[in-house]
């Protein structure tokens, strides 16, 4: 009796061992998606990311993405990855499985889900479906650390259900049919060009501009596509910026203030305020030596 209760405890590891895996928090993925040699999805089954905060560009089948905070990356079997770029402070949880490990349960993504995915393998989630998701994933990576109970895969098995259920009901939605092709180019290359100018350029307009849109066109996009406003993304990147020169650099407020193109370092106090709660001083008190 002993002896079968010993296998049945060896094949529990091996189902999970070889056909689920989950992450803490990372900064390095380049496993999944190296920067030299593209790298092909071996798993007969799913990965999901989740992104917590930064940005990455990513290529997929040689279909290049921007993916960033509030992102969830679906990568179906066999398709080839590839990393391009990731900011120092990129961060993310990770899971995988294969198809075989809910092979007792109804399959949660229907085949009309599965195109979605193929078609936008990155999509913003908006704050109330990061918080589930993020919910679900708490549970199951508690699980997976519990090597000594019993029903250890079982339990993960329905969380991952409910999970993939849950990620089928957002790709589900209404809002992901009108999201088109030339809107995400768009975002695209909107971060691309706020990468490039968002230490000089917090004009909504310049960015308009440079992608041939309306400003207000551009917004819609911004919102439609990402959860958040245009003036949104413009601000965090120059609050991030700002952030890591007061962390890491003995440049005086205004010597960044005018780095980053403010008209003058009280201008700069009172945006940095606004967005952080915190004068640029304080914030550099409490943050020495991080």
């Amino acid at each position: 009796m002993k002896r079968n209760e010993e296998n049945i405890e060896e094949r529990l590891i091996s189902d999970i061992t070889n056909n689920f895996t989950i992450s803490g928090q990372v900064n390095d993925i380049s496993q999944l998606f190296p920067f030299y040699t593209p790298k092909r999805s071996l798993i007969n089954g799913l990965i999901f990311i989740l992104v917590l905060n930064g940005e990455g560009q990513i290529k997929i089948d040689e279909k290049e993405y921007l993916v960033y905070k509030g992102n969830l990356v679906s990568i179906l079997p066999f398709h080839l990855l590839k990393g391009i770029h990731f900011s120092d402070d990129f961060n993310c949880e990770f899971l995988s499985f294969s198809f075989d490990f809910l092979a007792n349960y109804p399959f949660a993504l229907k085949s009309y889900i599965l195109e979605k995915l193929e078609k936008q393998s990155c999509f913003q989630l908006d704050e109330e479906e990061g918080k589930i998701l993020m919910e679900y994933y708490t549970f199951m990576l508690m699980q997976y650390k519990r090597v000594d109970h019993p029903s250890r895969a079982e339990i993960l098995k329905a969380q991952l259900f409910s999970f993939a259920a849950e990620v089928s009901y957002i790709y589900s939605r209404e809002a992901i049919l009108i999201t088109g092709t030339r809107q995400q180019q768009i975002v695209d290359n909107f971060f691309r060009l706020l990468h490039t100018f968002h230490k000089k350029e917090r004009s909504p307009v310049f960015y308009a501009d440079k992608l041939c849109v309306s400003h207000r066109y551009l917004s819609n996009v911004m919102k439609n596509i990402t959860g958040h406003s245009l003036y949104y993304w413009i601000s965090e990147f120059s609050i991030k910026e700002a952030k890591i020169l007061l962390k890491s650099s003995d440049k005086t407020i205004t010597q960044i203030s005018e780095e980053l193109n403010f008209p003058n370092s009280s201008f700069f106090a009172q945006f940095f305020k606004k967005k952080t709660g915190f004068s640029p001083l304080k914030f550099r008190q409490e943050n020495i030596g991080e």
